[in-house]
């Protein structure tokens, strides 16, 4: 399993002892950790956070404010979990005002990071896709599937997922069986858009009544026979 994690934090010192923190915790679970490191909030926002699924924000930044960059995250529609790190245990309860999950009192510890991490790894485990292939079981976080179309008896996973650590492409599986099936498989997200395709509804963000257009620009087709679900679906984004 992959958990993109992106920590922003201003000290060099406590970004890396909270890497080397993850990199033993991901290790004991059997998760393979993306981590990205900010110094400030202007150069995190500039780079961008599509793929990421948790962030650590300190909140005392010397430039910016992590609560601030958290309310970004909410407005810009992130679901996935956010960690506030401080020093200052009266900022806690600011984090309520963005869905927080926790947060890390500095200095840092394992076991208190532990702590924090339970309910990521339990997300981790049951929000995933099960791929059964040649090669073994595959685990793909709902999270990063943009959408299942199928053609004959088959069906490909469009996910968000790089082909390789910094690679502009993402990959897609393929696996047999029908949508039908599928459909019964998949969580309430994930809508049925057409005879040939399934939506992840928590990646759309434009639709009409022929199509509806996700959030890395891929466009899919709405049939009238699905059109009454989907709008029920996405009801206050149909155009």
């Amino acid at each position: 399993m992959t958990l993109h994690i992106t920590i922003l934090e201003d000290e060099p010192s406590y970004a890396r002892q909270l890497a080397a923190l993850l990199q033993e915790w991901a290790a004991k679970h059997g998760v393979t950790p993306c981590l990205r490191h900010y110094l400030s909030g202007e150069s995190f926002l500039q780079a961008g956070y599509a793929e990421d699924e948790l962030f650590f924000l300190d909140i005392d930044l010397i430039t910016s404010n992590g609560i601030e960059i958290a309310k970004k995250l909410r407005k810009d529609g992130f679901r996935g979990h956010i960690i506030f790190l401080t020093a200052f245990s009266e900022y806690v309860f600011d984090g309520y005002h963005v869905q927080a999950l926790d947060y890390l009192l500095k200095p840092l510890d394992q076991e208190r990071l532990a702590r924090c991490m339970q309910p990521v790894l339990k997300d981790l485990e049951g929000s995933s896709y099960l791929l059964q292939s040649k090669s073994g079981l595959f685990k793909i976080p709902y999270s990063k599937i943009l959408a299942f179309t199928s053609y004959r008896h088959y069906v490909d996973i469009i996910t968000q997922i790089p082909l390789a650590p910094g690679s502009s492409g993402y990959k897609t599986y393929q696996q047999k069986i029908t949508l039908k099936a599928l459909e019964q498989r998949l969580p309430q997200e994930f809508v049925r858009c057409h005879r040939t395709v399934i939506v992840n509804i928590n990646k759309a963000m434009r639709l009409t009544r022929t199509e509806v257009t996700l959030s890395d620009g891929s466009s899919y087709p709405v049939s009238e026979s699905y059109l009454n679900s989907v709008r029920d679906a996405f009801g206050d984004l149909l155009d």
